[in-house]
């Protein structure tokens, strides 16, 4: 450590940049260390991350942490990475030299630097050899989703997991290694989310999306791909005969502009079929997601996979909505019964979504005591929380 300060490099996975300018949740909870170090200055921080131009606009006033830029490989470079990469494989029989080019490039950028801990943000499970061979026991691995299935890692000291449930996931299918699994919940940025709006503000968006000030709208916030529950939603909502009842949809296929899939084709379709009880607003910055929250009576979490963490409602309890969430992972970690209504996933959801939609709708006290209980509990999701613990763990094991 450098005066008491651990020096701890983050390496992104490479395909968003940080600061997270196009979002992305691993990038915008870097962001978040990245600015919580700003205040507090407890690390000497390093973050590799892909080049991007307004990324780096953003950084000129960040004191505390230094960026290392990774530009993106030309055609030659990817060309000659191949070649070498079979080359190796044939002689060495190895899969884990360098998983692509961005992370030939950051370990290239790595060169002559020195750290207590180098920290791979997601990316591959099994670490890469190169990356082992240059910082030995010093890898450590950032695990921001739930393994479903068995794996193999090696070259990990430590892992650093986003919830209980992952990290006993973690520890349940990986062969290999046995590194220290150590839980550091997520945290956001709940300032974001407190925000208010006027009633005349309110209305005017809702206008804008074609709601009326009495309807019962309840919101859907994350990305539209299948795992997340879009289409189960949306059923649930057909079932609903109350015309008042609508729904919103804020996000998009991906962390910035929407690619077409032929999930997003069938998400389409169920909302043409529902007409004027939808309306869908594509891709949302984080910063701006408030506004919609706040013309929102109930926000829907209906994830079908086992999330690693919960923090689409953490950031739902602390604009004070109540909500109902699927049992899930470590999204139940997050977000207690106070503040939510957990329906089973499986053949009866769409039917215990609808069910439970309805008795929000129909129970007002019941919205109140969850709409006051929400910001209590997301206050323990802070992100200078999840960065004192952060850091409390960095001192602990390097």
């Amino acid at each position: 450590m450098t005066n008491n300060r651990p020096r701890i490099c983050l390496v992104t996975p490479g395909l968003l940049p940080v600061p997270a300018t196009q979002g992305g949740a691993i990038e915008t909870l870097m962001t978040s260390l990245i600015e919580e170090n700003e205040l507090h200055n407890r690390l000497e921080l390093t973050v590799v991350t892909t080049f991007d131009g307004t990324s780096r606009n953003l950084t000129g006033h960040i004191r505390n942490t230094r960026f290392i830029w990774v530009p993106r490989a030309s055609s030659w470079y990817k060309a000659a990475f191949r070649l070498v990469r079979g080359i190796r494989r044939r002689i060495f029989h190895s899969e884990s030299q360098l998983p692509g080019t961005y992370y030939a490039k950051a370990l290239q950028a790595l060169k002559g630097h020195d750290f207590d801990a180098v920290i791979m943000e997601g990316g591959p499970v099994d670490a890469p050899t190169a990356f082992i061979r240059r910082f030995g026991n010093r890898l450590w691995y950032h695990l921001h989703f739930t393994p479903e299935n068995d794996f193999t890692s090696r070259g990990y000291s430590t892992v650093l997991s986003v919830s209980d449930f992952a990290s006993k996931a973690w520890i349940q299918h990986c062969s290999g290694s046995s590194p220290t699994v150590i839980t550091v919940r997520n945290g956001i940025d709940t300032s974001k989310f407190t925000k208010t709006i006027s009633s005349a503000e309110r209305n005017r968006i809702r206008q804008s999306l074609g709601f009326s000030p009495d309807d019962f709208v309840i919101m859907y916030c994350g990305r539209i791909i299948p795992v997340k529950g879009v289409l189960e939603l949306l059923h649930a909502v057909e079932r609903i005969s109350d015309p008042n009842i609508k729904l919103l949809i804020v996000g998009s296929s991906n962390f910035g502009p929407s690619e077409r899939t032929d999930y997003t084709d069938a998400v389409t379709a169920a909302i043409s079929r529902l007409g004027r009880r939808v309306a869908a607003t594509g891709f949302v910055p984080n910063d701006q997601v408030y506004r919609y929250s706040h013309i929102a009576d109930a926000q829907v979490v209906p994830s079908l996979w086992e999330e690693s963490a919960g923090l689409v409602g953490v950031e739902g309890m602390a604009a004070g909505l109540p909500l109902i969430v699927t049992h899930s992972g470590g999204l139940t970690e997050y977000v207690p019964q106070e503040c939510s209504i957990v329906v089973e996933r499986g053949e009866h959801m769409i039917a215990s979504l609808a069910k439970a939609i309805m008795t929000l709708y129909h129970d007002a006290a019941l919205r109140d005591r969850m709409a006051q209980e929400g910001p209590r509990h997301a206050a323990m999701y802070s992100t200078g929380r999840m960065y004192g613990r952060f850091v409390d763990v960095c001192r602990a094991n390097i």
